[in-house]
């Protein structure tokens, strides 16, 4: 269902059925239809929006870790994280949460970027009450 899904939101993406960064109402009739069909199951739109809010989540943790890193690459035949051991163990040392990334496969890693890479929060700029007021 996953693939059917991402698929469907990409499919909406490419048409333009999305307006600075939300996907339109048109879009999501599209979807439920497209899936529908695809998988001949009953689906909503309030299943759909649940489904990718979980993914998007689950897809964050491998992007936030790897986007702004060296040495790394995405496979989309494999669908893991590769780099080299040292470059691996280098990471490692900093973050241990990053093992479970060289053999946990990161599918539909591809179509999230497309979709929602650059739509994402940083808190780089942002600035406390105490800053703003400074200004």
């Amino acid at each position: 269902m996953d693939e059917a899904l991402m698929d469907a939101f990409l499919h909406q993406h490419n048409l333009g059925n999305r307006v600075n960064g939300s996907f339109t109402t048109k879009a999501y009739e599209n979807i439920v239809n497209e899936l529908k069909e695809k998988l001949g199951k009953e689906v909503d739109k309030d299943k759909i929006k649940n489904r990718m809010k979980t993914l998007k989540a689950n897809l964050s943790k491998s992007h936030d870790l790897f986007k702004n890193l060296s040495g790394f690459s995405w496979s989309p035949v494999t669908k893991l994280w590769s780099a080299e051991p040292e470059v691996w163990n280098a990471l490692i040392k900093v973050n241990n949460d990053a093992k479970e990334w060289m053999t946990k496969p990161v599918l539909h890693y591809d179509i999230f970027v497309i979709l929602f890479g650059n739509d994402r929060a940083t808190g780089e700029k942002s600035e406390t009450a105490k800053e703003l007021k400074k200004r």
